[in-house]
């Protein structure tokens, strides 16, 4: 500051210290699909704020004004209904491609004119998106982006999964997708090989299969099949609520399912179970056992087998998302300041101490980590152009899934209980 004459007292505030370091909101959810929009919106001029914008849902109320109740052939109240079921919803955005106006056969609307293209979207040369592509504009609406993928009803067609993956790696989320419905177990892991549907090593990707079987509501039968992924993001979403994003959504119970499309055996310690069959394929499953309920069974996304990597565990990936995340938007208020020692050791302390905060306790998403500027990068002419490094170094909290027990016969406690010589 310019020395200037003053006669009289004066306060000078500085704005210096570290910022305040938020997590970024996890239990955000992009649901893309189909929903019935005509039985609720009787214009043209209504529809059209429904089709191909970006509705955020946050109870059913919402979601039955919104987007009505569940039809045979329509995706997206069902899936709603699913992730409900499991708890409070988190933060849905919901985008619906069905156009009744134009997806119809003569005057009728038909839902299965909307093709898997639609599904996947497009950005027009004025910027406007549809489908899947309308989740990269989340954030300079909502000041947030999607975590959680999900396209039920169409995920099972191998270029409608390939865009989720691509919309994930994007925005650093998870695209949950099924397997089709008719498969058996064989069948599926099948899938997973050179000449499958899924065959896809991607980290940003969790196959689902079976799919459930729950109550029908529309009055044709009494129950139903629909996609296991809408449970699984459910579960996921009312984990995060509860729990913390960096727990796995693996072996927590699934709500409103009576049933499966085919039968997955499970015994604890079988390891010809249908479930080893189905994880070690990277494919996520359900199972029941005696007085479970219906229950997630698997922490790998689809870069296992390939991978060994931690991020192949879809907490992992996601706790590392979180990070990079939370990180970004603190460091932002970096940006532009000037590269003083002083800025550089503030913006070092505060995500330091998020660190430790993320890393102490009875509950940590972090066995540690560190975030130092990096004095090797760094050099002089580094710094003269503005180019500033810093190394993040952490570990995630491993899953506990699987323990062995190492079991010995020890004569030793046959003298200590009969007190007997040596």
């Amino acid at each position: 500051m310019a020395a200037t004459f003053h006669h009289g007292p004066e306060v000078i505030e500085y704005k210096t210290g570290s910022q305040v370091i938020r997590d970024v909101k996890s239990a955000v959810t992009y649901l893309n699909g189909t929903a019935p929009i005509h039985e609720l919106h009787d214009t043209p001029t209504k529809r059209a704020a429904f089709i191909n914008k970006r509705i955020v849902i946050r109870t059913r109320d919402e979601a039955a004004a919104a987007f009505g109740e569940h039809e045979a052939g329509f995706t997206i109240p069902a899936a709603l209904d699913a992730i409900f079921d499991q708890g409070a919803g988190g933060t849905i955005i919901v985008n619906n491609v069905f156009d009744p106006d134009f997806h119809k056969e003569e005057t009728t609307p038909d839902v299965s004119k909307v093709t898997p293209q639609e599904i996947n979207g497009t950005i027009s040369p004025a910027g406007l998106a549809t489908g899947a592509k309308g989740a990269y504009e989340c954030y300079n609406r909502f000041g947030y982006f999607p975590k959680l993928f999900l396209t039920p009803g169409y995920s099972p067609t191998a270029i409608v999964r390939a865009e989720m993956d691509v919309v994930a790696s994007r925005l650093n989320g998870i695209a949950i997708a099924d397997l089709p419905l008719g498969l058996t177990k064989q069948q599926a892991v099948e899938a997973r090989g050179a000449e499958g549907t899924a065959n896809t090593s991607s980290a940003r990707t969790v196959l689902c299969y079976p799919h459930v079987e729950i109550e029908d509501t529309t009055g044709a039968a009494e129950t139903r099949f629909d996609p296991l992924s809408s449970r699984l993001a459910g579960v996921i979403i009312a984990n995060d609520l509860e729990r913390g994003w960096h727990h796995s959504p693996s072996n927590r119970e699934i709500k409103g399912v009576v049933g499966l499309e085919t039968p997955i055996n499970f015994y604890p310690s079988d390891y010809q179970n249908d479930t080893n069959f189905l994880n070690e394929a990277g494919i996520v499953t359900a199972m029941r056992s005696f007085a479970t309920g219906f229950r997630t069974f698997g922490n790998r996304s689809a870069a296992f087998p390939t991978s060994n990597h931690v991020e192949n565990f879809i907490h992992a990936r996601r706790i590392l998302d979180m990070a990079h995340e939370t990180i970004i938007f603190y460091v932002m208020n970096y940006i532009d300041q000037l590269g003083s020692r002083h800025m550089i050791e503030a913006c070092e302390d505060g995500v330091n101490g998020w660190l430790r905060e993320k890393s102490g306790g009875t509950d940590p998403a972090f066995y540690g980590g560190t975030f130092r500027f990096d004095l090797e990068k760094n050099t002089s002419a580094q710094v003269a152009d503005g180019k500033f490094h810093y190394i993040l170094k952490t570990h995630p909290v491993s899953v506990m899934e699987r323990l062995t027990t190492h079991s010995y016969v020890d004569t030793s406690f046959i003298r200590d209980a009969l007190s007997l010589a040596a």
